[in-house]
């Protein structure tokens, strides 16, 4: 029911729907708040009820965002927080902003050096994607919760992720391309279903790498202890134990990406060479003989 896809400088209507432990729709004892995050986990709408009203049936709410011209491909988040009964509940959806449908049709693209370019993903490739990305978030523990002031003494829960999605779609796509590389050449896409099912694992484990790579240089900037009054904090030494891990998983990733590929011969692109394959002994005699060649 929810339109998931927003396109620049137009309004996109973004719903959330509440259940009981039932999962019986029921009404939030206040309007929920919504706030709007881009691609590059930039906030875009702070956290707000303005706007945000029932629409139709119980339980279920509707926001109306109007996208900026100037706003980033990909994928944004809107999260929504309410309280009902004694509990405060909160989520987080997806929804593609795309250029689509701003240019007259023939009218070329161009782009420059250092544009930033959107993903170009088919529906069956974003599919497979998403299928990549619930099995990686988990297992690099990237999604997390915070409680910050609403301004009126009390808190609400506000998402919290070590990577954004852009950057884990850039480890994942790295990560399939080296699939399609070692040792010898495929050409998957994400598209494929083996791509997110038999081989999820290596794909998942290939992306968790090139994460744990280049937070371990975020973290090893952050690990310098600091004196207060003769008081000392070191900092745990999260670096090491992202790049222990890193190098011990690294020989692991390879050997088993060697074993996989091995067991995937592609299919040969042309015969060696001509061979007869009839029975008769004369045939087989002329066979490299050119003066006396009858076939």
């Amino acid at each position: 029911m929810a339109n998931r896809l927003g396109i620049r400088g137009r309004i996109v209507d973004l719903y959330v729907r509440f259940v009981d432990a039932t999962g019986n729709p029921v009404n939030a004892d206040d309007t929920p708040i919504v706030e709007i995050r881009d691609s590059a986990d930039i906030r875009r709408q702070a956290a707000t009820n303005i706007g945000v009203g029932l629409y139709e049936d119980p339980g279920l709410y509707k926001f109306s965002y109007s996208i900026p011209l100037t706003a980033p491909d990909g994928y944004w988040s809107d999260i929504w927080t309410a309280k009902i009964g004694n509990e405060t509940v909160s989520t987080t959806f997806d929804f593609l902003v795309t250029s689509a449908g701003e240019m007259t049709a023939g009218e070329p693209v161009t782009y420059m050096p250092g544009d930033d370019l959107p993903w170009d993903f088919t529906k069956e490739e974003a599919y497979g994607i998403n299928i990549l990305l619930k099995m990686l978030k988990p297992r690099l523990k990237n999604d997390g919760i915070r409680k910050i002031p609403d301004g009126q003494g009390g808190y609400i829960e506000e998402s919290c992720s070590v990577f954004t999605n852009s950057e884990l779609i850039c480890f994942l796509v790295n990560s399939l391309s080296s699939f399609n590389q070692i040792p010898h050449f495929t050409n998957f896409t994400f598209e494929n279903p083996q791509i997110h099912t038999v081989f999820a694992d290596v794909i998942v484990q290939g992306a968790s790498l090139l994460a744990m790579s280049a937070q371990a240089l975020i973290e090893k900037g952050r690990e310098f202890s600091i004196t207060d009054n003769g008081v000392i904090y070191q900092p745990p030494m999260i670096s090491e134990i992202l790049n222990s891990q890193f190098s011990t998983q690294l020989a692991d990733y390879k050997d088993k990406l060697k074993v996989i590929k091995c067991n995937m011969k592609p299919a040969p692109l042309g015969l060696g060479g001509f061979r007869m394959t009839a029975i008769s002994p004369a045939y087989r005699r002329l066979r490299h003989l050119r003066e006396r060649q009858i076939v």
